[in-house]
C-alpha cells in the first residue's frame, strides 16, 4: 500500500452566503466596506471587498473551491468579516470552519439577518465557534 493518496476532486464551500441589513445606531451604514478574509491553505489567505447599499443591505456570495480530498488531512477555514465605517474598522464576524457543506458554519442559512455596528461581539457555539455582532431571527435547515 502506498502512503500516497490519489485524493477525489471535491467541492467545499469556503465560505457560505451571507445576507442581511448593516446599521450604524440603528441607521443604515450606507456605503460601508466589507472585508472578507477567508484562509484555507495558507496564513495569508484571500481578501475581497463587497459595500452595503444606500439602505444598508449587503450580500457576500458564497465562495467555493474544488480540491483533492486527503483521508489524512482535515479542511480547516478561518474566516473574518470586517466593516470600515465612519473612519472605523469593525469585525463583525470571525470563525473557523472545518465542514466543507454550505452553511456549516451555523448549521443552517440565517434568516432576518441584521448586523448593529455598535452590538458587542457574542460567541455562538452550535456547530462552530463563531464570534458575531450580527443577529438573525432563525436559521433555515438544509434539506438533504
Amino acid at each position: 500500500m502506498s502512503i500516497f493518496f490519489k485524493g477525489k476532486k471535491v467541492e467545499a464551500v469556503l465560505f457560505s452566503p451571507l445576507e442581511g441589513k448593516m446599521t450604524y445606531q440603528g441607521k443604515p451604514a450606507a456605503g460601508a466596506t466589507i472585508k472578507l478574509w477567508v484562509a484555507w491553505k495558507d496564513k495569508k489567505g484571500e481578501t475581497e471587498l463587497y459595500y452595503a447599499d444606500d439602505q444598508g443591505n449587503f450580500s457576500i456570495p458564497q465562495k467555493t473551491v474544488v480540491y483533492k480530498d486527503n483521508p489524512l488531512a482535515q479542511l480547516s477555514v478561518g474566516q473574518e468579516v470586517t466593516v470600515e465605517y465612519q473612519g472605523k474598522e469593525i469585525l463583525i464576524w470571525s470563525t473557523g470552519k472545518s465542514s466543507s457543506h454550505l452553511f456549516g458554519e451555523l448549521g443552517g442559512q440565517p434568516i432576518g439577518l441584521t448586523c448593529e455596528l455598535t452590538n458587542e461581539m457574542t460567541t455562538h457555539l452550535d456547530h462552530s465557534l463563531v464570534g458575531t455582532l450580527c443577529e438573525w431571527q432563525h436559521l433555515k435547515a438544509l434539506e438533504d
